[in-house]
């Protein structure tokens, strides 16, 4: 999908991200999270509220952020902004902010299972 059908489709606020990998031979960056299943427009009452979410941006040719596992960083937005997905996260253990603006030639979404408490 393109990044116009991404964010069109998906509502990313308040999901916590989990791990960050970039794998620089294929161009490809990987972004695990607990996504707040709740928050999107096809959720219905009985639907699992938060799912495992893999969302993978295709032809990033560099990336220098942060890799690995992360502490629970919180998505504040995610939006297009000149032609660009802009993802705008918190840390709030280290009240840190981070902003990355990725051009992908695609992004694909793999949801997984539902978090359970």
């Amino acid at each position: 999908m393109t990044i116009q059908e991404l964010d069109n489709k998906y509502y990313f606020h308040d999901s916590m991200i989990t791990n960050i990998s970039y794998i620089e031979s294929d161009h490809k960056l990987i972004i695990s999270m607990e996504f707040c299943n709740w928050a999107q427009s096809w959720y219905k009452e009985g639907d699992p509220e938060l799912v495992e979410l893999k969302l993978i941006f295709y032809g990033i040719e560099t990336y220098d952020g942060i890799v690995g596992d992360v502490d629970y960083f919180s998505i504040l937005d995610g939006e297009i902004i000149d032609e660009k997905y802009h993802l705008f996260i918190e840390d709030d253990f280290h009240q840190a902010f981070y902003e990355y603006y990725l051009e992908p030639s695609s992004v694909d979404v793999s949801i997984g299972a539902p978090i359970v408490d």
